[in-house]
């Protein structure tokens, strides 16, 4: 029988891989890749005795890498898929490969001893995984090889060997991978290295004097410990080089080197809060909240810092650091969502001048990149550290499992303290998640920022003379009481309502679950009137306790429409003058902006301290008191200043049953 090529890539081909294939042993090539496939890799395919080439890129695969493969004799590639379990040592065999593309699983454990005998790779990419133990010694020995990526290491103290002959090595990635001591010299001697990051480690000293002979197109040396004055070639070749090639040709920030005159190079947050937000200046002069549309034009924040390249597509200039929604995507929520910035390595956010306390910080986020089954972007995984104040609050975050999937809505909220009037957040690539799916954009996206006091009281604002605008909606927050927390929760069994609304029985008690459930029903009728009208869109414009109604079985009725109007969506300011009890007003009604359906959502808000609301008569038990902060927090985003970062009540609706469930 003559050899087989089979290409299947590209065709949008679901299910799993039939073992079949295992029996055409004339086969050389087989190319499944950007389909959708799942399952596991058939064992069979060990008997493909004469097979060259094995292509199952961007699918989404899942279970171990069968050790049956240790059998070929040119295994190619097994990338950015769900693949799990440890490297089997029977890879270790396939002497005469060449290219072991292991990318974006899920393995762990250590590189097998048996890998020793892979003298002939050229390429070898294992970034993105849970692998563990140190990067062994014998890489050194692989004399043919030009592309080395290993990222995200669990190890501690690693070390560069004494010596290593990568001759041939033209692309060099040891990211994330916890190397400590010095950047070792004979790193010079490879003068076919084009690339080079060794960022996000704990590499010490200076950058050796022989990399001026280096012809370097990038250089990565971010985040380390590394320090010394930076020698005034480093200067020189980025100039030179900068005009020649596009993107970034080298990063050295946040490091602790010293630098040479002129010092137009040294941007330093702290250095900018000394300089602009000095210690003594009145109170009134510093900011106590902030609110970023990531994607958009304009940013109400003085620093913003974004490091690193597409890996699939290291010519990419930063016009591709804001991405639009695809054409014919469905966001859920607002125009907020419609545009997001992305960041290839580590996108980072600064709030200066802000007012020194504990802030309420809120992440939105919405996947509008990986979303198409065309280009089989669906598949692919976004995955990214969050820290807060340098502090890591979230690892391997990916928008698309939270939310659900692509084009939906989550919103991740964190508490944080300001100290020194400076706020840092960061969402960083560690390494994992896909990288070169299409299209190529791996790393941070966000849509937008929120941060705002935890208690409004810390930060009062006292300023002479006429009232601004954040004074007026200082004084309406500050206005609505405590016992109107519905949404969040029913404090005080007699907040309800007015005599007529009162549960024939005095006696009634109304527990926990029968809380969550009244403010269930009243966010159910909300979400009625402004998204499943099947005529048009309702705004009710005064919701308060004496308009809720509850029947015998204790379940909430939204009443009293006399206010309700039909929601125009052109013409969003057409009953600004028009409005409810005082006390429950949105701010958009005093500051006379447009009216949307989120002045409904303003009812929730409460004055004081959130955790005196909960009723001291509920047992404290952990479960009570852990649903009862989720759901404070969620009115508290109910009562955003900008009407935009308020949720919808889909939203408020959906949080509210993940707590029932």
């Amino acid at each position: 029988m003559s050899k087989l090529n089979s290409d299947l890539s590209d065709n949008t081909i679901h299910g799993s891989i039939p073992y079949q294939i295992g029996y055409l042993f004339q086969l050389i090539t087989l190319s499944l890749r950007q389909n959708l496939l799942t399952g596991e890799i058939p064992p069979s395919f060990g008997r493909l005795s004469s097979l060259q080439v094995l292509s199952l890129r961007s699918n989404q695969l899942s279970g171990e890498i069968p050790r049956e493969l240790g059998d070929l004799s040119q295994l190619r590639s097994l990338p950015e898929n769900g693949l799990s379990g440890t490297l089997p040592p029977e890879l270790g065999k396939l002497s005469n490969l060449q290219e072991l593309w292991l990318t974006s699983n899920n393995l762990r454990g250590d590189l097998p001893k048996d890998y020793e005998n892979l003298k002939n790779l050229t390429t070898f990419e294992i970034s993105g995984n849970n692998l563990s133990g140190p990067i062994p010694r014998f890489i050194a020995k692989w004399v043919n090889l030009y592309s080395l990526f290993v990222t995200d290491l669990q190890t501690k103290g690693l070390s560069f060997p004494e010596s290593a002959n990568l001759s041939s090595i033209l692309s060099l990635t040891l990211r994330n991978c916890s190397i400590t001591g010095s950047i070792p010299p004979y790193i010079a001697n490879w003068n076919q290295l084009r690339f080079l990051d060794l960022s996000f480690n704990n590499l010490t000293g200076g950058i050796p004097s022989t990399f001026k002979n280096l012809f370097l197109y990038q250089m990565y040396l971010t985040r380390n410990m590394l320090n010394g004055t930076l020698p005034d070639w480093i200067y020189r070749n980025v100039w030179e080089l900068k005009s020649k090639i596009r993107g970034k040709f080298m990063d050295l920030a946040y490091n602790q080197f010293r630098f040479p005159e002129p010092e137009t190079h040294k941007t330093f947050p702290e250095e900018i809060v000394r300089k602009y937000c000095p210690d003594g200046q009145k109170k009134s002069q510093y900011n106590y909240n902030l609110h970023i549309n990531a994607g958009g034009d304009k940013h109400y924040i003085e620093g913003i810092c974004c490091n690193g390249h597409f890996y699939g597509d290291s010519m990419a200039d930063s016009s591709k650091f804001v991405q639009k929604v695809t054409c014919g995507a469905a966001v859920t929520g607002a125009s907020l969502y419609d545009e997001a910035r992305l960041c290839p390595n580590s996108l980072k956010y600064y709030g200066f001048c802000l007012r020194n306390g504990n802030y309420n910080i809120s992440l939105y986020f919405s996947e509008i990149v990986f979303t198409n089954n065309d280009d089989y972007s669906s598949s692919a995984k976004r995955v990214f550290d969050i820290y807060i104040q340098r502090e890591l609050r979230l690892k391997d975050f990916n928008i698309k499992e939270m939310a659900r999937h692509s084009n939906n809505v989550t919103i991740q909220s964190f508490e944080a303290s300001v100290r020194e009037h400076l706020l840092e957040i960061e969402l960083f690539w560690a390494g994992k998640g896909s990288l070169y799916a299409p299209p190529s954009f791996h790393g941070p996206l966000t849509s937008a920022i929120s941060v705002t006091p935890t208690t409004v009281q810390n930060f009062e604002v006292n300023r002479p003379g006429r009232l601004s605008k954040i004074g007026i909606v200082a004084i309406v927050l500050g206005a609505v009481l405590a016992l109107i927390l519905f949404l969040a929760l029913m404090s005080r069994l007699g907040w309800i309502g007015d005599r007529e609304l009162r549960d024939a029985n005095s006696s009634t008690r109304l527990d926990w679950p029968t809380r969550v459930r009244i403010c269930h029903g009243i966010v159910k009728g909300l979400k009625y009137l402004h998204e499943d009208n099947p005529s048009r869109k309702i705004v009710h414009r005064n919701i308060k306790p004496s308009n809720i109604l509850l029947d015998g079985n204790l379940n909430a009725k939204v009443s009293d429409l006399g206010l309700a109007k039909l929601y125009d969506e052109e013409n969003p300011y057409k009953f600004i003058q028009e409005k409810g009890t005082v006390v429950y007003m949105a701010p958009e009604y005093a500051m006379r902006k447009a009216i949307t359906e989120k002045v409904d959502a303003i009812v929730l808000h409460s004055k004081g301290r959130l955790s005196e609301l909960v009723d001291k008569q509920m047992p404290n038990e952990h479960v009570v008191m852990k649903q009862a902060k989720i759901i404070l927090e969620l009115a508290m985003r109910c009562v955003d200043q900008s009407p935009t970062l308020r949720p919808t009540m889909s939203e408020v609706l959906s949080e509210l049953e993940r707590i029932s469930n």
